[in-house]
């Protein structure tokens, strides 16, 4: 209604803001002396008491106050809404351009609430591997270990991960190890090897090759239960005897051993086996061929 009231005016649109201001002037002289009325009308009653006389002045006054605040926004409603939808683009437009800037200090607030890694922990985001050197608000810097799962050496390269990857991906933490992993490799045989002589064969090569490592392993584990309050598989080492997709005989190893050992660890056992699976065909031909060695994995701390 007040627009239409508005655009029937015999008035130029650009001289609005003047007239609104005029209306605006004109609002608080007439309030103010309405009020002026009001209060000297409520003093001349003798008959009221004096708090009396001062709580109707005191709501006189809020009253007032209201009907210039509602009269205002009445005047200005055209040019408040102009406003508000400046107001609006301009707030969509910043979140627009900053939007990786916004998930970048959301990832920051996240790990910063959640802990989950602090400096020096070795950490996997994605396929990102390597120990925390840095962290800002913004991003994550990490000493990268080697591809896959197996890599527990610095490249030597160092990669800037954006903290917005943090809300979209999970977060490995394996600092609990303490330099420490769960190393898994295997071996697939065709043809399939006597069981009974292969078990023997592979848990007496694994167990030599890691009997120096066996206290330490223990003590390690022992300390992280403690620690974490948690249950580890037990750190002895596991072989397992399965099958792959094609039906061939899989040997699965696993150690509880020092990150920078697991490699050596696994080509030494590797080449040991592959050595006497080999004396073995050769002295009963065609007992058995090793095929091929399964890529292997493992986690650190």
């Amino acid at each position: 209604m007040l627009d239409a009231f508005r655009r029937s005016w015999p008035f130029d649109s650009i001289l609005l803001p003047q007239l609104d201001l005029l209306a605006s002037v004109l609002l608080l002289l007439l309030l103010w002396v309405a009020r002026k009325i009001v209060v000297r009308s409520i003093r001349a009653r003798p008959e009221l008491a004096p708090q009396h006389q001062r709580r109707l002045i005191t709501s006189a006054r809020n009253v007032f106050l209201l009907l210039l605040l509602i009269g205002l926004a009445m005047i200005w409603a055209p040019q408040l809404r102009t406003f508000a939808l400046s107001l609006t683009a301009v707030a969509v437009a910043i979140v627009v351009a900053t939007k990786e800037l916004i998930l970048c200090l959301s990832g920051a607030v996240l790990r910063a609430t959640t802990r989950a890694f602090s400096v020096g922990d070795w950490i996997e985001v994605g396929e990102t591997r390597g120990e925390v050197t840095d962290h800002t608000l913004l991003a994550t810097t990490l000493q990268e270990f080697g591809a896959g799962p197996n890599a527990q050496v610095p490249t030597g390269r160092t990669i800037t991960v954006p903290n917005s990857l943090l809300l979209t991906v999970p977060v490995r933490n394996q600092a609990a190890l303490r330099g420490f992993t769960y190393h898994h490799f295997a071996l697939t045989f065709d043809p399939a090897p006597r069981i009974d002589r292969a078990h023997g064969l592979v848990s007496e090569i694994v167990s030599r090759h890691y009997d120096p490592y066996r206290d330490e392993a223990a003590r390690t584990n022992a300390a992280i239960e403690r620690r974490t309050h948690s249950d580890l598989p037990d750190p002895a080492p596991l072989v397992r005897f399965r099958t792959s997709d094609l039906g061939k005989l899989r040997v699965e190893v696993t150690l509880f051993c020092p990150a920078h050992a697991a490699e050596q660890l696994e080509s030494d056992i590797t080449l040991e086996l592959l050595s006497a699976v080999e004396a073995e065909r050769r002295a009963v031909p065609g007992s058995v061929i090793p095929a091929e060695t399964a890529e292997g994995g493992g986690r650190a701390s």
